[in-house]
C-alpha cells in the first residue's frame, strides 16, 4: 500500500506542478521581475516567408492583402516557396500580377519615394521535401534586417505587423511571436478550446515578461536575419527550433499578445488530433535534432523549458500511473475505491468532450476537460509516433 500511495503522491504531484504549480510560479516571476522591454515604430524594411503546399485560394488572398499593405507596412520583399503544389497555386499567385520576372529586385516607389509594391519572389519546387527544406531555401534567400515568418491559411488583420516589430527596437529582442486566435464561423472562439488557449498564452506572456518563450507562434513571428541558421530538413517544428537558435545564441524571444493572427480550429477530432500528433512528436525530436536545449549549461532558459515543454510531454504517463496506483489502493477501503470512480468518470466526460465537443455540449466545464484530454492523448500518441518515425517533414493538406 505504501508503494501505491506514494506513487500516487509523486504522479499527482508532478501533474499538478505541469498545470497549476508552474503556471503560477512563471506568472509571479513574470509580474515581479518582468524585464522592460524597450518599443519603438520599426523603421527598418522586412522580408515576408511564405512556404505553402496546395494553398491556391489562401495564399492568392494573403499575398494580394500583404502588397496592398506594403503601402504602409515595412514590407520590402515577399519570398514565396511552394512546396511541390498540384493545385494551381503557383499559377494563382501569378494571377495577381505582381511576382517579379527576376529582372530587377528593385521596388515601385511613388512621387515622394515611398514605398508602394514590395518585391513578390515565387520558387516552385516540384519535389514535395517538407517546410522546413522549403524554409532553408527562403531565408538563404532574404535580404532585410527582420525576416517574417507566416503561414498561407491564417488570416492577419492590417496593423498585426506593426505592433510585432515593435519590441526590435530593443538590441537583446531576437525573436518576437504573434498570438494565435482561434474563432468559428461566427466569430468567436468555441468552448474549451478558447479556454485551453486563454490559459496558455497567459503562460507564454509570463514567460515573455520575465525572459523568454520557449518557441513562436508559427502562423506569425518575426526573427532578425543575422540570426537565422539552416534547421535540419527532417525538422516537425520548425516554429520552436528556429526561435531556440536565437535564443541559445542569448536572445530574448517574446510574446506579443496584439499581434493576433486568426484561424479557425476544426471540429473533426480527427483531423485534430493528427495536428496535435504532429506538433507534439516534434517536440520529442527536437532531443535529436538540438540537444543543447536539454542542458542547463546551454539554454538560458532550461527550467521554462522543461516545466512548459518536456514535461507535458510525459503527462500521459504520469495520469495512467496515478489511475493505476488508485486501483490498487481501492482494496484498501472506500474512499480510495470513490477516488478511483471519480477519476474513471472525469476520463469518460473528458473523453465525451475531447470527441463530440460544442457540437454536442454546450458546456464550457465539458469543452476543457476535453480540451486537456484531446492534448493528453496526442501526447500519448505522439510517443510512439516519436520513436517509430511515423511522421516525415512533408505535409499534406
Amino acid at each position: 500500500m505504501l508503494t501505491m500511495l506514494w506513487m500516487l503522491v509523486i504522479t499527482s504531484g508532478l501533474v499538478a506542478y505541469i498545470y497549476v504549480g508552474y503556471p503560477l510560479l512563471i506568472w509571479l516571476l513574470g509580474t515581479l521581475r518582468a524585464r522592460k522591454v524597450q518599443r519603438a515604430p520599426y523603421s527598418g524594411g522586412i522580408s515576408v516567408l511564405i512556404a505553402a503546399h496546395n494553398e491556391a485560394d489562401t495564399l492568392r488572398h494573403k499575398v494580394a492583402s500583404l502588397v496592398e499593405w506594403a503601402a504602409h507596412e515595412p514590407i520590402r520583399e515577399i519570398w514565396l516557396g511552394l512546396d511541390g503544389c498540384t493545385d494551381g497555386t503557383g499559377a494563382a499567385v501569378r494571377g495577381l500580377g505582381v511576382v517579379s520576372d527576376g529582372n530587377s529586385d528593385t521596388l515601385s516607389e511613388g512621387l515622394h519615394g515611398e514605398i508602394k509594391r514590395p518585391v513578390v519572389r515565387l520558387l516552385e519546387f516540384a519535389e514535395r521535401r517538407g517546410k522546413a527544406a522549403v524554409l532553408n531555401d527562403l531565408m538563404a534567400r532574404t535580404g532585410q534586417p527582420v525576416v517574417v515568418m507566416m503561414d498561407a491559411r491564417q488570416r492577419i488583420p492590417a496593423g498585426a505587423l506593426s505592433t510585432l516589430l515593435e519590441p526590435f527596437a530593443d538590441p537583446q529582442v531576437g525573436v518576437v511571436s504573434g498570438a494565435l486566435v482561434y474563432e468559428t464561423a461566427e466569430g468567436g472562439a468555441p468552448k474549451g478550446a478558447d479556454s485551453y488557449w486563454s490559459y496558455e498564452k497567459q503562460i507564454r506572456l509570463s514567460e515573455s515578461r520575465f525572459w523568454a518563450v520557449p518557441g513562436a507562434t508559427g502562423a506569425l513571428y518575426a526573427i532578425r536575419r543575422e540570426l537565422l541558421a539552416p534547421i535540419p530538413a527532417e525538422t516537425l517544428v520548425d516554429d520552436v527550433l528556429i526561435p531556440m537558435q536565437a535564443v541559445l545564441r542569448g536572445y530574448r524571444c517574446l510574446f506579443e499578445p496584439k499581434a493576433q493572427v486568426f484561424d479557425r480550429p476544426t471540429s473533426h477530432f480527427g483531423q485534430e488530433n493528427l495536428r496535435k500528433r504532429r506538433t507534439l512528436a516534434g517536440i520529442w525530436q527536437t532531443m535529436r535534432l538540438m540537444p543543447k536545449i536539454y542542458s542547463p549549461a546551454a539554454n538560458p532558459i532550461w527550467w521554462q523549458w522543461i516545466s512548459h515543454k518536456f514535461l507535458r510531454l510525459l503527462t500521459p504517463f504520469l495520469v495512467i500511473l496515478a489511475l493505476f496506483s488508485l486501483v490498487g489502493l481501492a482494496g484498501e477501503g472506500f474512499l480510495w475505491a470513490k477516488w478511483l470512480l471519480a477519476g474513471a468518470l472525469g476520463a469518460m466526460l473528458a473523453s465525451a468532450g475531447a470527441y463530440w465537443g460544442a457540437k454536442w455540449f454546450n458546456s464550457r466545464i465539458l469543452g476543457l476537460m476535453g480540451a486537456f484530454f484531446g492534448v493528453n492523448w496526442a501526447l500519448l500518441q505522439a510517443a510512439g509516433n516519436a520513436l517509430t518515425g511515423r511522421f516525415e517533414a512533408r505535409w499534406s493538406k
